[in-house]
């Protein structure tokens, strides 16, 4: 994540003329990637998004697609300690967001690393896949 590989291939992103990064996430309900969206999911290539959205059972129920302008470091997603009994606090989803400026952050077991989506711009893959092969 912090050098913008893709996620499926292990390649660097960089490199679009225009200088975004494509994201993909699961979105069943067909919810669109908010500005200032947390993820931990890194980017993706045209190509690999769209190998990733025909073989992952996840984006298989319904996903989203976004060209990001920037994505900055915000913070870690892992399993947060409580100070006093050393017990790891309840999560509903397994990992908790914690941001850099968190004072729990001291507390967690870091899993991943958290970017925050910026400059986001909903896009049609099927659409994005057709002009990057032309």
């Amino acid at each position: 994540m912090s050098h913008m590989l893709c996620q499926v291939c292990g390649e660097s992103t960089f490199g679009r003329s225009d200088g975004r990064h494509l994201f993909l996430a699961r979105a069943a309900d067909g919810q669109q990637i908010a500005e200032g969206e947390k993820t931990t999911t890194p980017p993706v290539h045209e190509d690999c998004a769209a190998e990733a959205v025909r073989d992952c059972p996840h984006l298989r129920k319904g996903y989203t697609a976004s060209l990001v302008e920037f994505a900055p470091a915000w913070g870690v997603a892992g399993i947060v300690y409580d100070p006093k009994t050393l017990k790891p606090l309840p999560c509903d989803d397994g990992l908790t967001f914690v941001s850099y400026g968190d004072s729990r952050i001291r507390w967690t077991l870091a899993a991943r690393d958290a970017v925050a989506l910026q400059g986001c711009t909903a896009v049609d893959l099927d659409e994005l896949v057709a002009r990057a092969a032309a």
